[in-house]
Formats: structure tokens, C-alpha cells, sequence
């Protein structure tokens, strides 16, 4: 048994969505043979340095996986593409929104994103090869189901290992996690420069002793290295720390130290018209409520089917509300504690086993 797992985004980026794609590897290994396919400029050298990184970054049991160049580029044409696929038994494709055909015995295709446009007609005929469809959540196969006219098969949306993620002593620390993405060109933004000013306004009001951190990797792009030195700009002359490197260690310890947990992506946009640009589902918020920190997080997207409001966090739609929710955690410690032990419970309907089985069940394994 062959299998190809394939992301146009793979490389670039160190986020939710490669965890997603190389834990399915890690459920597949070492049972199957599983090629994980980049982009056809990395040299040998390149891969191995990959594959080292993404190992460190994620924590997974990988040693068993291949990662190979495809023909996924401009310079590759459609054939090329049959050709490469046609040793497959199962060929998955996590999709940028384009498509290709692929002649592997099974395709499965996996929409990270609720693209709001459907597809232009070639683009729609290319799709049909594609039998088997998967979405990140329930919201995303609402959007794509509703706009694409599709069916989504199966929602297959993350894992979190409650062994990864632990609580420890708790500080006065409220936390985020997220790539730092401009909103230029309809990204992906997660609103860090909303949080820093978020913050920033309930010290000037008064609040003392807390800090928040921000760690995330800081995505290509000269914009979005703008927007990092904003955010960062931003923080200065108040207890905010802002971190694009970050290793996992440290990235645990932050989890399992803070109480409350932050996220805003999607503030002041109206997911029924731009839903690419709110969380599509959030894996951040189900680390941080393994580890106990509170999520405290926006009304939208991806992130209400985690979080039910006033049982294992809090969910909000305006900055007032973000501030009076944390106030009240913060001055209430059996509120903290009460929600942070349910958060913790529910993070386990993300388990690894779980997660694994819906792989498997998706691919007819």
C-alpha cells in the first residue's frame, strides 16, 4: 500500500494545518508506505534538512516517512501529474483551491480553508476526480457546501495529545499562538495587533501583574514582516512578549504556565461573505485547554464548535466583551479553575486515537 500525502503549502509554513497533514502521516506510519510531497526545487540536502525541522517543530514519530519532490509547479504540466500519481493506491491532497487530476487508485481531497468562490468550470471538472472530500470543521463544509455546491464526506479536524500539552504551575499569563500574517491580499490574519492593543488598554485601566505572550512563526512575505514589527512596535512599553521563534519546549512550558488563553482571528470581518479570513477551526485553543489555560476567544468560524460558552471558556464578539470576560476570570480563581478543568476535558475529544481512526475510515483502510 502506497500513499501519497501532498501540500502546496507544506514548506512555507509551520502552523495548524502542516500539524494536521503530518500527524495523518504519523497515524499511517510505519503500517504503510508513506511520500510526503514538497515542492520539485528542494534538493536532497534541503529534504533532509525538512524533515529534521519538522520532526523538531511537531513532536511527531516521523523517522519512517519520505519526503520526495512531485511535479508541482508551473514548469510540470497536467501529464507529468497523471504520470506521478498513477503509483499511488491513495493520493491525499490538501487544496489551495486548484486542482489537478489524479490517477491514484483512491483520491481524497481536504479543504483547510472555507473558500467563499467556487471553482471555474475546468476547475470544477478536475475536482470530480476527486471522490472523497474532507473539511477542517463544521463550519468550513457548511461554507463549501452551501457556496461549492459539494458534499463533504467527513470532518477530520485535528489532534492534540494531552501528553504534549500539560498544565504546569499557573502564572499570570495570557497567551496566544498563531502564524503572524498580514490582512493584505485577504490573509489569514490573527489579529495579534488587536490583542497587544486589547491588553494594553485594560493596563491602562488598571491591570497589574499579568503578562501576554505571542509566539508564532512569522509567514513570508515582506508584509507580513511589517506587520510582525507593528505588532512588536506596538507592545513596546508594556509586559508583552512578542516571539517568532519559539521551540517546542518553550512553546509547552508558555501553554502550561498561562491561565487564559487569547484568539481573535476573524475580529471585524463578516465570515458570511469573507469566511477564508476567520478561524477555520483553531488547534491552538485545544493545546491551550490541554494545558488548563481558559479559552477565552472570538465568537466565529471554527472556533464555537471547541469552545461552549460559560462550560469550558468564554466566547465574545467585541473587544468590551474580551476585556469584561478576562476581567472576570481573572478576579474570580474558582472561575478559572472550574473552567480550565472542562477545557481540559473536552481537549480529549482531540485524541490521537480518535483522530486515527477517522484517517483510517476516510482512506478504507
Amino acid at each position: 500500500m502506497k500513499i501519497g500525502l501532498y501540500s502546496p503549502f507544506l514548506a512555507e509554513n509551520i502552523g495548524g494545518g502542516e500539524r494536521y497533514l503530518l500527524t495523518v502521516a504519523e497515524c499511517l506510519l510505519p503500517e504503510y508506505h508513506v511520500d510526503l510531497i514538497v515542492q520539485p526545487h528542494y534538493t536532497k540536502y534541503k529534504l533532509i534538512k525538512l524533515k529534521k525541522h519538522l520532526i523538531s517543530a511537531f513532536n511527531l514519530k516521523l523517522n519512517k516517512l519520505n519526503i520526495i519532490t512531485g511535479p508541482f509547479s508551473p514548469n510540470y504540466s497536467s501529464q507529468d501529474r497523471k504520470e506521478f500519481t498513477k503509483d499511488y493506491d491513495i493520493f491525499y491532497y490538501m487544496t489551495d483551491g486548484s486542482f489537478f487530476i489524479s490517477q491514484a487508485k483512491r483520491n481524497v481531497v481536504y479543504f483547510m480553508i472555507p473558500f467563499n468562490n467556487p471553482p471555474k468550470f475546468f476547475q470544477k471538472l478536475k475536482l470530480n476526480s476527486w471522490k472523497t472530500k474532507v473539511s477542517v470543521s463544521l463550519f468550513a463544509k457548511q461554507v463549501l457546501e452551501k457556496n461549492w455546491k459539494i458534499n463533504i464526506d467527513y470532518i477530520h479536524g485535528g489532534v492534540v495529545s494531552p501528553q504534549d500539552f500539560k498544565p504546569l504551575p499557573k502564572k499570570n499569563i495570557i497567551l496566544h499562538v498563531g502564524r503572524f500574517f498580514s490582512a493584505q491580499g485577504n490573509k489569514h490574519c490573527k489579529k495579534q495587533d488587536f490583542l497587544v492593543t486589547t491588553f494594553k488598554k485594560m493596563c491602562d485601566q488598571g491591570l497589574k501583574d499579568w503578562q501576554l505572550i505571542l509566539n508564532g512563526p512569522i509567514d513570508k512575505g515582506k508584509d507580513n514582516q511589517q506587520y510582525f514589527n507593528q505588532v512588536k512596535k506596538l507592545a513596546q512599553g508594556y509586559p508583552i512578549v512578542v516571539n517568532s521563534k519559539v521551540s517546542f519546549k518553550q512553546l509547552q512550558k508558555n501553554y502550561g504556565q498561562a491561565k487564559i488563553y487569547w484568539h481573535a482571528t476573524g475580529y471585524g470581518i463578516n465570515e458570511n461573505t469573507n469566511p477564508q479570513a476567520v478561524e477555520h477551526l483553531g488547534i491552538s485553543t485545544i493545546e491551550a485547554m490541554s494545558a488548563q489555560a481558559v479559552p477565552i476567544v472570538i465568537n466565529k468560524g471554527g472556533q464555537p464548535e471547541i469552545v461552549t460558552h460559560n462550560i469550558n471558556g468564554l466566547l465574545w464578539q467585541t473587544q468590551d466583551e474580551l476585556i469584561n470576560y478576562t476581567n472576570q476570570v481573572i478576579d474570580n480563581p474558582k472561575l478559572q479553575r472550574k473552567l480550565a478543568k472542562s477545557a481540559q476535558e473536552r481537549s480529549r475529544d482531540f485524541s490521537k486515537d480518535r483522530f486515527c481512526q477517522t484517517t483510517k475510515k476516510m482512506f478504507s483502510l
